[in-house]
């Protein structure tokens, strides 16, 4: 009974924690975003004209939207819930080597199985989620130019040629998607068989120290317990590192927007000292092409 009130009293500790933290990330994390979106939105008042009607307005949609709503879930949710996934196993693993160092051991086999795993699935991570970035940007834009021109589209009679563009860009998303996903199947499937097995090398081995004699069978029950509890928070925490990964693909989108060159603007009232008006090295340009000289 006592054993109960204090394992009890824990878990409604450490979710009153959880609670907080959470709570506590989350609001920070609002902050974050809502600076990242206002900074977004002053930046393109201070731009040049040709920057806006060069970019896709879908584009500049997922810099201010999608992408930096995805920075929620690392910001919010990381600190709190990948450290409690990580000292729960490093806790259970730390009991294992204090019950039986054998054992423990034992239990871990199948852990640098699972890492392997998801080594694999992980090895081109940044350049296939770029990739599949700047197909989401590209289907963004091509859907909102076909929706904002539709009424022109229809005027004209190009409703196939633009339709053709929107589900080719479509396509081209999906595919991207579904190629990576195919690469990284047999890795995640390997990985999720293996990693959670600790059963597999717990039981033949326990048994067999049991009938030697060299371990109890309180110790062996417990083992074989605790072993079952490292596998699920260790899988959750390193799902976190997916989320990890694309803080700087989207990082760089958000810099490609902020690092954009600003116009020129004079810092003071200018003294007229007549009304004339005169043109002289007036130029105009469109980035590097020279329209009025």
């Amino acid at each position: 009974m006592m054993w109960c009130l204090i394992s009890g009293g824990g878990f409604v500790l450490k979710a009153i924690l959880m609670g907080i933290s959470t709570r506590a990330s989350h609001e920070a994390t609002f902050a974050v975003l809502s600076e990242a979106r206002r900074k977004i939105a002053s930046k393109l008042t201070r731009v040049p004209m040709g920057y806006i009607l060069n970019t896709p307005s879908g584009q500049l949609k997922n810099g201010m939207v999608e992408r930096i709503e995805q920075l929620e879930v690392p910001l919010a949710h990381v600190i709190p819930e990948m450290t409690s996934n990580l000292l729960v196993p490093i806790a259970i693993i730390i009991y294992l080597f204090i019950l039986d160092w054998r054992m423990a051991l034992v239990s871990l086999i199948t852990i640098p199985v699972g890492m392997m795993c998801y080594m694999g699935m992980m090895k081109e991570y940044p350049k296939k989620y770029g990739e599949v970035v700047k197909a989401g940007n590209h289907m963004s834009a091509t859907t909102v130019e076909y929706i904002g021109g539709i009424e022109v589209i229809k005027a004209f009679n190009q409703a196939d040629n633009s339709y053709q563009k929107f589900t080719d860009a479509v396509h081209a998303n999906a595919n991207l998607i579904l190629d990576w996903m195919k690469d990284t199947q047999k890795y995640s499937a390997v990985m999720m068989s293996v990693w959670p097995a600790a059963l597999i090398s717990v039981l033949p081995v326990g048994c067999l120290f049991y009938m030697n004699g060299s371990l109890s069978a309180a110790t062996f029950i417990t083992v074989t317990v605790l072993s079952l509890g490292i596998a699920g928070p260790l899988v959750a925490a390193m799902f976190f590192t997916d989320d990890i990964a694309k803080i700087g693909t989207v990082m760089g989108e958000i810099d490609g927007i902020l690092n954009q060159p600003e116009l020129v603007r004079p810092e003071g009232k200018c003294d007229l000292q007549n009304l004339d008006i005169s043109l002289e090295n007036v130029h105009f340009a469109y980035e590097e092409k020279e329209v009025l000289k």
